[in-house]
Protein backbone atom coordinates (compact mmCIF):
# COMPACT_ATOMS: atom_id res chain seq x y z
CA UNK A 1 0.00 0.00 0.00
CA UNK A 2 2.74 2.09 0.61
CA UNK A 3 4.33 1.92 -2.59
CA UNK A 4 1.19 2.33 -4.28
CA UNK A 5 1.13 5.70 -2.44
CA UNK A 6 4.74 6.91 -3.25
CA UNK A 7 4.19 5.80 -7.38
CA UNK A 8 4.05 8.53 -9.80
CA UNK A 9 1.30 9.29 -12.12
CA UNK A 10 1.30 6.37 -14.82
CA UNK A 11 3.52 4.09 -12.25
CA UNK A 12 1.88 1.07 -10.68
CA UNK A 13 3.64 -1.42 -7.76
CA UNK A 14 4.50 -4.36 -8.82
CA UNK A 15 5.95 -6.77 -6.54
CA UNK A 16 6.76 -3.60 -4.16
CA UNK A 17 8.67 -1.98 -6.96
CA UNK A 18 7.11 1.39 -9.14
CA UNK A 19 7.15 0.58 -12.79
CA UNK A 20 5.12 2.22 -15.14
CA UNK A 21 1.62 0.94 -16.48
CA UNK A 22 1.34 -1.37 -19.12
CA UNK A 23 0.38 0.53 -22.57
CA UNK A 24 -2.56 -1.30 -22.89
CA UNK A 25 -5.73 -0.04 -22.18
CA UNK A 26 -4.19 3.50 -22.53
CA UNK A 27 -5.01 6.37 -20.71
CA UNK A 28 -6.40 9.40 -22.83
CA UNK A 29 -3.11 11.14 -22.29
CA UNK A 30 -1.43 7.88 -23.52
CA UNK A 31 -3.75 7.97 -26.40
CA UNK A 32 -2.63 11.03 -27.40
CA UNK A 33 1.14 10.25 -26.93
CA UNK A 34 0.60 6.99 -29.07
CA UNK A 35 -0.60 9.43 -31.49
CA UNK A 36 1.80 11.54 -31.69
CA UNK A 37 4.20 8.54 -31.84
CA UNK A 38 2.53 7.77 -35.12
CA UNK A 39 2.51 10.38 -37.11
CA UNK A 40 6.60 11.91 -36.10
CA UNK A 41 7.69 8.51 -36.87
CA UNK A 42 6.13 8.31 -40.03
CA UNK A 43 7.81 11.53 -40.91
CA UNK A 44 10.72 10.41 -39.22
CA UNK A 45 10.94 7.36 -40.82
CA UNK A 46 10.15 8.42 -44.45
CA UNK A 47 13.01 11.04 -43.79
CA UNK A 48 15.72 7.95 -42.81
CA UNK A 49 15.95 8.98 -39.50
CA UNK A 50 14.80 7.04 -36.73
CA UNK A 51 13.53 10.33 -34.62
CA UNK A 52 14.32 9.04 -31.20
CA UNK A 53 15.01 12.40 -30.47
CA UNK A 54 11.26 13.59 -30.91
CA UNK A 55 10.07 10.15 -29.40
CA UNK A 56 11.87 11.02 -25.93
CA UNK A 57 9.79 13.70 -25.81
CA UNK A 58 7.27 12.68 -26.49
CA UNK A 59 7.25 9.90 -23.94
CA UNK A 60 8.48 12.11 -20.69
CA UNK A 61 5.51 14.57 -21.79
CA UNK A 62 2.83 11.84 -22.55
CA UNK A 63 3.70 8.71 -20.61
CA UNK A 64 5.83 10.06 -17.76
CA UNK A 65 8.47 8.81 -17.95
CA UNK A 66 12.29 10.43 -17.07
CA UNK A 67 14.64 11.44 -19.09
CA UNK A 68 16.94 8.58 -18.51
CA UNK A 69 14.17 6.09 -19.18
CA UNK A 70 13.02 7.39 -22.22
CA UNK A 71 16.43 7.22 -23.77
CA UNK A 72 17.08 3.79 -22.56
CA UNK A 73 13.87 2.72 -24.33
CA UNK A 74 13.24 4.74 -27.69
CA UNK A 75 15.10 2.07 -29.37
CA UNK A 76 12.45 -0.32 -29.17
CA UNK A 77 9.67 2.11 -30.53
CA UNK A 78 12.20 3.46 -33.15
CA UNK A 79 12.71 -0.57 -34.08
CA UNK A 80 9.21 -0.98 -34.55
CA UNK A 81 8.81 2.61 -36.49
CA UNK A 82 11.57 1.22 -38.85
CA UNK A 83 10.11 -1.90 -39.15
CA UNK A 84 6.31 -0.35 -40.08
CA UNK A 85 8.16 1.95 -42.32
CA UNK A 86 10.47 -0.48 -43.89
CA UNK A 87 6.84 -2.94 -44.78
CA UNK A 88 5.42 0.04 -46.76
CA UNK A 89 8.64 1.31 -49.03
CA UNK A 90 10.14 -2.23 -50.11
CA UNK A 91 7.11 -2.25 -52.15
CA UNK A 92 6.96 1.37 -53.46
CA UNK A 93 8.74 2.88 -56.32
CA UNK A 94 10.30 6.46 -57.06
CA UNK A 95 6.73 8.09 -58.83
CA UNK A 96 9.58 10.12 -61.14
CA UNK A 97 12.74 7.42 -61.79
CA UNK A 98 9.80 4.52 -60.81
CA UNK A 99 12.87 3.07 -59.55
CA UNK A 100 12.95 0.83 -55.90
CA UNK A 101 12.67 3.38 -53.00
CA UNK A 102 14.20 1.24 -50.88
CA UNK A 103 18.06 -0.18 -52.42
CA UNK A 104 19.16 -2.96 -50.10
CA UNK A 105 22.32 -3.95 -51.78
CA UNK A 106 23.70 -0.67 -51.33
CA UNK A 107 22.29 -0.19 -47.60
CA UNK A 108 24.15 -2.98 -47.00
CA UNK A 109 27.29 -1.62 -47.57
CA UNK A 110 26.84 1.27 -45.62
CA UNK A 111 26.49 -1.02 -42.48
CA UNK A 112 30.03 -2.55 -41.90
CA UNK A 113 31.71 0.65 -41.24
CA UNK A 114 28.74 2.31 -39.82
CA UNK A 115 29.24 -0.37 -37.05
CA UNK A 116 32.40 0.32 -36.87
CA UNK A 117 32.10 4.32 -36.41
CA UNK A 118 29.36 3.33 -33.75
CA UNK A 119 31.96 1.35 -31.38
CA UNK A 120 34.37 4.82 -32.22
CA UNK A 121 31.82 7.27 -31.64
CA UNK A 122 30.78 5.08 -28.02
CA UNK A 123 34.17 5.34 -26.77
CA UNK A 124 34.46 9.53 -27.84
CA UNK A 125 31.57 9.85 -25.57
CA UNK A 126 32.73 7.71 -22.62
CA UNK A 127 36.21 10.14 -22.78
CA UNK A 128 34.07 13.45 -23.05
CA UNK A 129 30.89 12.82 -21.15
CA UNK A 130 32.30 14.90 -18.60
CA UNK A 131 32.94 18.01 -21.17
CA UNK A 132 29.57 18.53 -22.46
CA UNK A 133 30.84 21.90 -24.06
CA UNK A 134 32.95 19.62 -26.30
CA UNK A 135 30.27 17.27 -26.85
CA UNK A 136 28.02 19.91 -27.75
CA UNK A 137 30.26 21.43 -30.21
CA UNK A 138 31.52 18.28 -31.50
CA UNK A 139 28.09 17.42 -32.24
CA UNK A 140 26.90 20.75 -33.40
CA UNK A 141 29.35 21.46 -35.94
CA UNK A 142 28.55 17.86 -37.72
CA UNK A 143 24.80 18.79 -37.36
CA UNK A 144 24.28 21.95 -38.72
CA UNK A 145 26.69 20.75 -41.62
CA UNK A 146 24.33 18.49 -42.29
CA UNK A 147 21.30 21.41 -42.21
CA UNK A 148 23.03 23.04 -44.56
CA UNK A 149 23.03 20.06 -47.29
CA UNK A 150 19.56 19.39 -46.19
CA UNK A 151 17.97 23.00 -47.27
CA UNK A 152 20.26 23.63 -50.11
CA UNK A 153 18.68 19.96 -51.30
CA UNK A 154 15.39 20.51 -49.92
CA UNK A 155 15.13 23.83 -51.92
CA UNK A 156 16.17 22.17 -55.02
CA UNK A 157 13.91 19.16 -54.66
CA UNK A 158 10.97 22.31 -54.01
CA UNK A 159 11.93 23.76 -57.40
CA UNK A 160 11.70 20.49 -59.39
CA UNK A 161 8.43 20.01 -58.13
CA UNK A 162 6.89 23.49 -59.05
CA UNK A 163 8.32 23.36 -62.34
CA UNK A 164 6.59 19.96 -63.13
CA UNK A 165 3.46 21.80 -62.04
CA UNK A 166 3.77 24.30 -63.80
CA UNK A 167 4.12 22.69 -66.88
CA UNK A 168 1.47 20.46 -66.12
CA UNK A 169 -1.28 22.43 -64.49
CA UNK A 170 -4.12 22.29 -66.59
CA UNK A 171 -4.19 18.49 -65.68
CA UNK A 172 -2.65 17.96 -62.30
CA UNK A 173 -4.66 15.99 -60.44
CA UNK A 174 -5.70 13.85 -63.72
CA UNK A 175 -2.56 13.03 -64.80
CA UNK A 176 -0.61 12.28 -61.01
CA UNK A 177 -3.56 10.20 -60.22
CA UNK A 178 -3.38 8.37 -62.97
CA UNK A 179 0.15 7.90 -62.41
CA UNK A 180 0.25 7.05 -58.73
CA UNK A 181 -2.08 4.23 -60.02
CA UNK A 182 -0.39 3.02 -62.91
CA UNK A 183 3.16 2.49 -60.77
CA UNK A 184 4.37 -0.98 -60.29
CA UNK A 185 4.29 -2.42 -57.02
CA UNK A 186 5.83 -5.66 -55.98
CA UNK A 187 4.42 -8.02 -53.16
CA UNK A 188 6.49 -7.35 -49.50
CA UNK A 189 7.53 -11.12 -49.76
CA UNK A 190 8.57 -10.98 -53.12
CA UNK A 191 10.41 -8.37 -52.61
CA UNK A 192 12.12 -9.63 -49.84
CA UNK A 193 12.70 -12.99 -51.75
CA UNK A 194 13.90 -10.78 -54.66
CA UNK A 195 16.73 -9.45 -51.86
CA UNK A 196 17.44 -12.87 -49.87
CA UNK A 197 21.11 -12.66 -49.82
CA UNK A 198 21.74 -9.42 -49.21
CA UNK A 199 19.14 -9.44 -46.21
CA UNK A 200 20.33 -12.54 -45.18
CA UNK A 201 23.91 -11.27 -45.54
CA UNK A 202 22.67 -7.71 -43.23
CA UNK A 203 21.57 -9.79 -40.33
CA UNK A 204 24.71 -11.98 -40.33
CA UNK A 205 26.36 -8.75 -39.53
CA UNK A 206 23.84 -7.80 -37.19
CA UNK A 207 23.74 -11.18 -35.29
CA UNK A 208 27.34 -11.55 -35.47
CA UNK A 209 28.19 -7.69 -33.71
CA UNK A 210 25.37 -8.80 -31.28
CA UNK A 211 26.93 -12.42 -30.06
CA UNK A 212 30.01 -10.41 -30.22
CA UNK A 213 28.79 -7.70 -27.33
CA UNK A 214 27.43 -10.67 -24.94
CA UNK A 215 30.71 -12.45 -25.12
CA UNK A 216 32.76 -8.85 -24.65
CA UNK A 217 30.47 -7.83 -22.17
CA UNK A 218 30.16 -3.67 -21.08
CA UNK A 219 30.10 -1.95 -18.12
CA UNK A 220 26.83 -2.86 -16.92
CA UNK A 221 26.53 -6.04 -18.38
CA UNK A 222 28.54 -9.09 -17.11
CA UNK A 223 30.53 -10.70 -20.27
CA UNK A 224 28.97 -14.21 -20.41
CA UNK A 225 32.19 -16.03 -21.09
CA UNK A 226 33.58 -14.26 -18.16
CA UNK A 227 35.56 -11.70 -19.94
CA UNK A 228 36.72 -8.51 -17.67
CA UNK A 229 35.34 -5.61 -18.42
CA UNK A 230 38.19 -3.34 -19.76
CA UNK A 231 40.35 -5.94 -19.41
CA UNK A 232 43.12 -7.27 -22.40
CA UNK A 233 40.31 -9.42 -23.63
CA UNK A 234 37.51 -6.97 -23.41
CA UNK A 235 39.98 -4.61 -25.79
CA UNK A 236 41.06 -7.91 -28.24
CA UNK A 237 37.71 -8.90 -28.86
CA UNK A 238 36.75 -5.21 -29.53
CA UNK A 239 39.62 -4.95 -31.75
CA UNK A 240 38.61 -7.98 -33.38
CA UNK A 241 35.22 -6.66 -33.93
CA UNK A 242 36.57 -3.62 -35.50
CA UNK A 243 38.48 -5.80 -38.29
CA UNK A 244 35.73 -8.11 -38.61
CA UNK A 245 33.65 -5.74 -39.53
CA UNK A 246 36.47 -4.37 -42.04
CA UNK A 247 36.70 -7.05 -43.43
CA UNK A 248 32.68 -7.54 -43.97
CA UNK A 249 32.86 -4.46 -45.84
CA UNK A 250 35.71 -5.50 -47.92
CA UNK A 251 33.06 -8.66 -48.95
CA UNK A 252 29.70 -6.27 -49.49
CA UNK A 253 31.36 -4.12 -51.59
CA UNK A 254 32.97 -6.68 -53.91
CA UNK A 255 28.80 -7.96 -54.07
CA UNK A 256 26.67 -5.53 -54.15
CA UNK A 257 28.15 -2.17 -54.75
CA UNK A 258 28.36 -2.39 -58.81
CA UNK A 259 30.35 1.52 -59.19
CA UNK A 260 33.42 0.61 -56.87
CA UNK A 261 34.57 4.47 -57.58
CA UNK A 262 31.98 5.15 -54.60
CA UNK A 263 33.87 2.98 -51.88
CA UNK A 264 35.61 5.87 -50.09
CA UNK A 265 32.60 8.19 -49.89
CA UNK A 266 30.59 5.16 -48.32
CA UNK A 267 33.63 4.45 -46.37
CA UNK A 268 34.06 7.90 -44.82
CA UNK A 269 30.36 9.14 -44.80
CA UNK A 270 29.05 5.52 -42.84
CA UNK A 271 31.83 6.19 -40.66
CA UNK A 272 30.72 9.40 -39.58
CA UNK A 273 27.12 8.54 -39.20
CA UNK A 274 28.32 5.66 -36.96
CA UNK A 275 30.18 8.30 -35.02
CA UNK A 276 26.78 10.46 -34.42
CA UNK A 277 24.81 7.32 -33.56
CA UNK A 278 27.72 6.55 -31.07
CA UNK A 279 26.71 9.41 -29.06
CA UNK A 280 23.46 9.20 -29.35
CA UNK A 281 21.65 10.68 -32.68
CA UNK A 282 20.63 9.08 -35.20
CA UNK A 283 23.19 8.38 -38.18
CA UNK A 284 20.96 8.26 -40.44
CA UNK A 285 21.14 12.57 -41.25
CA UNK A 286 24.63 11.72 -42.70
CA UNK A 287 23.87 8.50 -45.17
CA UNK A 288 21.17 10.69 -47.02
CA UNK A 289 23.86 12.74 -48.28
CA UNK A 290 25.86 9.82 -49.22
CA UNK A 291 22.72 8.70 -50.66
CA UNK A 292 22.63 11.59 -52.62
CA UNK A 293 25.77 11.74 -53.66
CA UNK A 294 25.83 8.25 -55.40
CA UNK A 295 23.04 9.19 -57.32
CA UNK A 296 19.93 8.23 -55.76
CA UNK A 297 16.80 10.86 -55.55
CA UNK A 298 15.56 12.39 -52.22
CA UNK A 299 12.87 9.72 -51.57
CA UNK A 300 14.95 7.16 -52.74
CA UNK A 301 18.24 8.19 -50.36
CA UNK A 302 15.87 8.22 -47.39
CA UNK A 303 14.29 5.06 -48.16
CA UNK A 304 17.04 3.38 -48.20
CA UNK A 305 18.78 5.08 -45.10
CA UNK A 306 15.29 4.00 -43.26
CA UNK A 307 16.84 0.60 -43.95
CA UNK A 308 20.48 1.24 -42.24
CA UNK A 309 18.03 2.74 -39.12
CA UNK A 310 16.04 -1.07 -39.29
CA UNK A 311 19.57 -2.97 -38.66
CA UNK A 312 21.14 -0.42 -35.83
CA UNK A 313 18.05 -0.16 -34.03
CA UNK A 314 17.07 -3.96 -33.84
CA UNK A 315 20.80 -3.99 -32.83
CA UNK A 316 20.27 -1.58 -29.74
CA UNK A 317 16.82 -2.70 -29.08
CA UNK A 318 18.14 -6.02 -28.58
CA UNK A 319 20.83 -4.81 -26.29
CA UNK A 320 18.32 -3.05 -24.34
CA UNK A 321 15.96 -5.48 -23.85
CA UNK A 322 18.98 -8.44 -23.17
CA UNK A 323 20.30 -6.09 -20.40
CA UNK A 324 16.37 -6.19 -18.52
CA UNK A 325 16.25 -2.27 -19.31
CA UNK A 326 12.92 -2.70 -19.89
CA UNK A 327 10.05 -5.04 -19.27
CA UNK A 328 9.45 -7.78 -21.92
CA UNK A 329 5.80 -7.33 -21.91
CA UNK A 330 6.05 -3.62 -22.38
CA UNK A 331 8.55 -3.67 -24.91
CA UNK A 332 6.56 -6.51 -26.77
CA UNK A 333 3.32 -3.41 -26.80
CA UNK A 334 5.79 -0.17 -27.48
CA UNK A 335 7.10 -2.45 -30.61
CA UNK A 336 3.72 -3.61 -31.57
CA UNK A 337 2.12 0.25 -31.37
CA UNK A 338 4.92 1.92 -32.74
CA UNK A 339 5.27 -1.10 -35.64
CA UNK A 340 1.28 -0.90 -36.30
CA UNK A 341 1.14 3.01 -36.38
CA UNK A 342 4.58 3.94 -38.44
CA UNK A 343 3.19 1.36 -40.97
CA UNK A 344 -0.17 3.69 -41.09
CA UNK A 345 0.95 6.99 -40.93
CA UNK A 346 3.52 5.95 -43.19
CA UNK A 347 1.59 4.80 -46.03
CA UNK A 348 -1.02 7.34 -45.44
CA UNK A 349 2.18 10.31 -45.68
CA UNK A 350 3.77 8.66 -48.23
CA UNK A 351 0.36 8.27 -50.59
CA UNK A 352 -0.59 11.88 -50.44
CA UNK A 353 3.06 13.26 -50.86
CA UNK A 354 3.06 10.77 -53.87
CA UNK A 355 -0.27 12.08 -55.19
CA UNK A 356 0.58 15.81 -55.01
CA UNK A 357 4.06 15.56 -56.24
CA UNK A 358 5.09 16.98 -52.83
CA UNK A 359 7.51 14.26 -51.84
CA UNK A 360 10.30 17.41 -50.97
CA UNK A 361 8.35 17.19 -47.87
CA UNK A 362 10.62 14.58 -46.46
CA UNK A 363 13.31 16.33 -46.97
CA UNK A 364 11.94 19.56 -45.48
CA UNK A 365 11.29 17.09 -42.51
CA UNK A 366 15.29 16.06 -42.30
CA UNK A 367 15.48 20.23 -41.92
CA UNK A 368 13.21 20.26 -39.19
CA UNK A 369 14.40 17.08 -37.34
CA UNK A 370 18.05 18.31 -37.87
CA UNK A 371 17.29 22.29 -36.97
CA UNK A 372 15.27 20.65 -33.41
CA UNK A 373 18.62 18.33 -32.29
CA UNK A 374 21.29 21.48 -33.16
CA UNK A 375 18.27 23.76 -31.06
CA UNK A 376 17.72 21.16 -28.50
CA UNK A 377 21.53 20.29 -27.81
CA UNK A 378 22.25 24.04 -27.19
CA UNK A 379 19.37 23.92 -24.50
CA UNK A 380 20.05 21.04 -23.30
CA UNK A 381 24.15 22.25 -22.32
CA UNK A 382 22.82 25.16 -21.24
CA UNK A 383 20.56 23.89 -18.69
CA UNK A 384 22.64 21.03 -17.54
CA UNK A 385 25.62 23.71 -17.18
CA UNK A 386 23.18 26.55 -15.18
CA UNK A 387 22.42 23.22 -13.03
CA UNK A 388 26.24 22.73 -12.18
CA UNK A 389 26.52 26.63 -11.00
CA UNK A 390 28.17 27.70 -14.73
CA UNK A 391 31.15 25.48 -13.28
CA UNK A 392 34.23 25.85 -15.14
CA UNK A 393 35.20 22.32 -15.01
CA UNK A 394 32.25 21.10 -16.84
CA UNK A 395 33.67 22.19 -19.94
CA UNK A 396 36.98 20.69 -19.79
CA UNK A 397 36.94 17.54 -17.45
CA UNK A 398 37.72 14.70 -19.67
CA UNK A 399 37.20 10.89 -18.53
CA UNK A 400 38.83 7.59 -18.34
CA UNK A 401 37.17 5.32 -20.84
CA UNK A 402 37.25 2.23 -18.35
Amino acid sequence: MQCAEQCKFLYECIEGICQHKNFWPPTFIELIGILLTGVFSGFASLAGIGGGGIMVSIFTLFFNYSEKEAVLIVFVPVFGASLGNFLNLIKQVDPQSKEPIVNIRRAIVSCPIMIIGSITGILMNKFLSGTTFFIVAFLEYFIIKVLLKFIKQAMKETKIENERRRQQQNLLVQVELKDLSSEPKTDVLEKLLSNKEALITAFCIVGFILVGYLLRGARNFQSIIGIQYCGFGYWALTGGLIYAMYQAFQYVCDKFLENKSHKEEYMVQSFKAGIINGFGLGGGSFLVPLYISVGFSSIQSTGTSSFNILLTSFLAASQIIILGLININQAFQLFLLATIGCYVSSTIIFRELSIRDRLSVTMWSLVVFAAFACINLAIQFLRKWSAAGFSFSMLVDFQQIC
